[in-house]
């Protein structure tokens, strides 16, 4: 669909009187959440689909997961018209209707700033007053002493407490902000991420290979937009994280310069030339060292890569697994993890990603002794036609993992075929089979 056909499609469905036909849709994605598709997030839709202000301000709400029965509880549009404008998105293939485990919660300061963000004014929210109630009361303890010299009789009494009284205030307490299992990895990730960046090239950093055309770099970008994007920390207790912002900052500012540097033929044959000499100097002032391992790091990657993988968003798992195994090439696990995602990852054309997968498995089954990587490469042999390739190497999984459940059953299942095989050649050659063939009815 063109941008200008989803630019008639959304204003089709915000438009029509289809009161029952919105109420309908929404009962069907009242439990789920929406967020802004991954296609779309690069593009300027707010222009192209001509949005109004509050529209604008929905439309950037959706870049984070929101449960849809948050959004109608908003407050932004009465419960009709909202139902038509998030119907429209996502008619116009630019908001996807996703699972509501992954939704971020909808906070009033947050559609304020937004609605200040969409008219060209910063608006920042007014706790000022209240930190000083909270963290710095005033009760008089600083007050200059009142007492006249008729109280002589009690000042030898009230002596240690005027010592007291002029010392420094105490400081001001501070509350441990607590973070939920999902924001600690995120937390761990986006710093991890961070502080490994300074160490890549851009062509790492995006997860894409030196001689990609000008659309890989662009895919590769939009998808780390999404990660790295400052607005992820919104809704979050991370937002109030100093290191963490610090972090995001950092990376979707090495993001926009990683766009910029290798966005173009042009501009990565000028970095391509730049790499060749940084290679060559470096390689005569210490000679080729070996890349030191970074399993915290790598751990990190694999973590928001499996995260990708479960959802089946193969193209973003494939980006986070090529850092993992960047940072820790000697780990298996995480070879195997990134051969399978790239077999399994649409976005290669078929006879491309087969052979770079199969290749990548051939090489670990003969350096390593890991039974995932025999069952995988089972499993691609037995699609390519292969049966008995795929036999030995589920045989192989099992003989170096006996508990491999999954390449048991592969081969009980290639067992079954071979006999069920067998037995049809036996019943070919025998007198009933021939009699059979001989008075098979012809077809049609």
């Amino acid at each position: 669909m063109s941008s200008r056909e989803q630019a008639n499609a959304y204003r089709k469905h915000r438009d029509a009187d289809d009161k029952q036909g919105n109420l309908a849709w929404a009962s069907r994605v009242g439990s789920r959440a929406l967020r802004v598709s991954p296609e779309a997030a690069g593009r300027d839709v707010e222009g192209s689909f001509e949005l109004s202000e509050l529209e604008k301000v929905v439309w950037r709400l959706l870049r984070l997961p929101r449960r849809y029965t948050d959004l109608e509880h908003s407050g932004l549009f009465d419960t009709d018209t909202l139902r038509s404008v998030l119907r429209g998105f996502v008619a116009a293939d630019v908001v996807d209707v996703v699972d509501s485990a992954e939704a971020k919660a909808l906070l009033p300061a947050e559609i304020k700033r937004l609605r200040a963000e969409v008219q060209g004014k910063d608006w920042r929210p007014n706790v000022g007053a209240l930190q000083a109630k909270v963290y710095r009361p005033d009760i008089g303890l600083d007050a200059p002493s009142t007492s006249t010299p008729s109280s002589s009789s009690s000042s030898s009494s009230s002596s240690s407490a005027s010592a007291s009284s002029s010392s420094a205030p105490a400081p001001a307490p501070t509350f441990e902000v607590l973070l939920s299992p999902d924001e600690e990895r995120l937390k761990e990730q986006l710093r991890a991420a961070a502080a490994a960046m300074g160490s890549l090239d851009h062509y790492t950093f995006l997860g894409v290979k030196r001689g990609c055309d000008d659309a890989t770099v662009r895919a590769a970008y939009v998808q780390l937009a999404r990660d790295y994007h400052p607005d992820r920390l919104s809704g979050t207790n991370l937002v109030n994280d100093s290191a963490t912002k610090v972090a995001v900052d950092g990376l979707f500012k090495r993001l926009g310069d990683a766009q910029k540097t290798i966005g173009t033929a042009e501009a990565r044959q000028r970095y391509d030339h730049e790499l060749t000499l940084r290679k060559s100097t470096a390689s005569e002032v210490s000679g080729e060292m070996k890349r030191p391992r970074r399993p915290v790091e790598a751990r990190n990657a694999y973590a928001m890569a499996e995260t990708f993988f479960k959802r089946k968003e193969f193209k973003q798992a494939e980006v986070h697994y090529r850092q993992a195994v960047l940072f820790d090439g000697e780990e298996p696990m995480l070879q195997v993890a990134l051969a399978w995602c790239i077999y399994l990852n649409p976005e290669h054309a078929e006879g491309q990603r087969v052979q770079d997968a199969k290749k990548r498995f051939e090489e670990l089954v003969k350096t390593t002794k890991n039974g995932d990587a025999y069952y995988k490469y089972g499993r691609i042999l037995r699609d390519a036609g292969d049966e008995g390739g795929a036999a030995r190497a589920f045989e192989q999984a099992i003989e170096r993992s006996p508990g491999h459940v999954d390449a048991q059953r592969e081969l009980r299942l290639a067992q079954s075929r071979r006999e069920k095989d067998a037995q049809a050649k036996r019943d070919e050659k025998s007198l009933t089979g021939k009699l059979g063939k001989l008075f098979k009815k012809p077809s049609g």
